[in-house]
């Protein structure tokens, strides 16, 4: 790996604080006007470290990995199986630090929990990304990823949101160029 690029490594315990605050910082970035303001404003690093579990282990999960330089948490990104379709692995979620969108750091930790999954013996995996999030469906499209044409409602605040479910094969060889 060359001098300044991230590390990926599984995320324990003592990283929690550090991947709340990156979390919280994409969120209130990736989703201003997607989300009410008042319920970005309100998000709580120390409350969302609180809920997080590291003691998991693939297939069923949660299993997070982290990307860091220099000692700083940049990404996380979280796997696991399904809850829908037990067969299938899921992205349960990905958040980039937004000083580090665009810099091939989401891309390589995308990359790292989707190998994770295929080693589990997951096939395909899911993940759903927010209506009108057009950054974030075009960063999974890139990356092969395809709506299925699947949608969900999911209540975040007092607001109710749509998400569209993306869909990829784990064995496409773009997975690991």
């Amino acid at each position: 790996m060359a001098p300044g690029e991230p590390t990926i490594r599984a995320a324990g315990a003592d990283d929690a604080l550090a991947i709340a605050v990156a979390h919280v910082r994409s969120w209130r970035s990736a989703y201003r006007g997607l989300i009410a303001q008042e319920v970005l404003d309100a998000l709580d690093p120390q409350e969302r470290a609180a809920r997080y579990v590291f003691d998991r282990s693939l297939p069923d999960g949660p299993y997070t990995l982290i990307a860091e330089a220099a000692g700083t948490v940049l990404a996380h990104v979280t796997v696991g199986r399904s809850s829908e379709d037990p067969s299938l692995g899921e992205v349960w979620s990905l958040y980039v630090d937004p000083g580090h969108w665009r810099s091939g750091t989401g891309r390589a930790l995308l990359r790292a929990g989707s190998s994770a999954l295929a080693a589990a013996g997951f096939d395909a995996a899911v993940l759903w990304v927010l209506e009108g999030n057009t950054k974030a469906s075009s960063f999974y499209e890139a990356d092969g990823w395809r709506a299925d044409g699947r949608r969900r409602t999911v209540e975040i605040g007092d607001a109710a949101v749509s998400e569209v479910c993306f869909r990829r094969m784990l064995d496409d060889p773009r997975l690991w160029r």
